[in-house]
């Protein structure tokens, strides 16, 4: 079985929670030490994500923030579809995530076959492709006007959460000797989040940010003719 925390993901597509919860930006240390991360990855600086980073709570902090602007805004389906977008992001990062948590757990699973190299690579191959990735779940235009759409991606990535940390606790660091040169388990998912929620991310605030600057009124174009007379000067 592979280690994943909470009940097993199932094919097909989440339906939307019943109840969802409010967003609620986190206080804690390990919420301000990932908001931390966050930027210098963003901004392509060297970080490390180790075993106290949680993709569940990159998610609800993330979405949670753009939910709570797309839900104030007099007509929030016109986020509709960078909300979608985000939405599969994150459903591309857990997917792949469960995929290397499936690894971990092949190769363990099939130590007796280290003898065989063919046979063990082939069974690795096999589990890995046969473990169940996520659903995408279904958000509904009631969900992006309410923000509770955050509720459904974050209930997406609990069963992997735990177990993303645990494989991020036991990997090398970036930059051990161990790893000749390869990429760690960090560089591996820094890149697989720049590639998908972040820029996904960053396309949404682009486009609430641009709807406040279209917003903003701005100053009358004075007829010059009128201002010349003003000055009592005919033209």
């Amino acid at each position: 079985m592979i280690a994943m925390r909470g009940k097993p993901i199932r094919p097909g597509r989440l339906t939307p929670p019943t109840n969802p919860k409010a967003y609620r930006p986190s206080r804690g240390r390990l919420a301000v030490k990932q908001a931390d991360i966050r930027r210098r990855r963003r901004a392509h600086m060297p970080v490390v994500h180790d075993g106290s980073w949680s993709l569940r709570r990159e998610i609800a902090e993330v979405a949670g923030a753009m939910a709570a602007r797309v839900a104030a805004r007099p007509m929030p389906l016109q986020f509709r579809r960078q909300v979608l977008a985000y939405a599969d992001a994150a459903h591309e990062a857990v997917g792949t995530v469960t995929g290397w948590v499936a690894e971990r757990d092949a190769r363990k699973r099939t130590a007796h076959l280290a003898g065989d190299e063919g046979k063990r690579k082939y069974a690795m191959t096999t589990l890995v492709d046969l473990a169940p990735r996520p659903a995408l779940p279904e958000i509904t235009d009631e969900m992006v006007t309410d923000g509770s759409w955050v509720a459904a991606l974050t209930e997406m990535v609990e069963p992997i959460d735990g177990a993303l940390s645990d494989l991020l606790a036991h990997a090398f660091r970036p930059g051990a000797p161990a790893l000749r040169g390869q990429l760690s388990r960090s560089d591996r998912l820094e890149h697989l989040l720049r590639e998908t929620v972040d820029r996904a991310a960053l396309t949404l605030e682009r486009a609430l940010d641009a709807k406040v600057q279209s917003a903003t009124p701005t100053a009358p174009v004075t007829d010059p003719r009128a201002a010349l007379a003003a000055l009592g000067i005919d033209v």
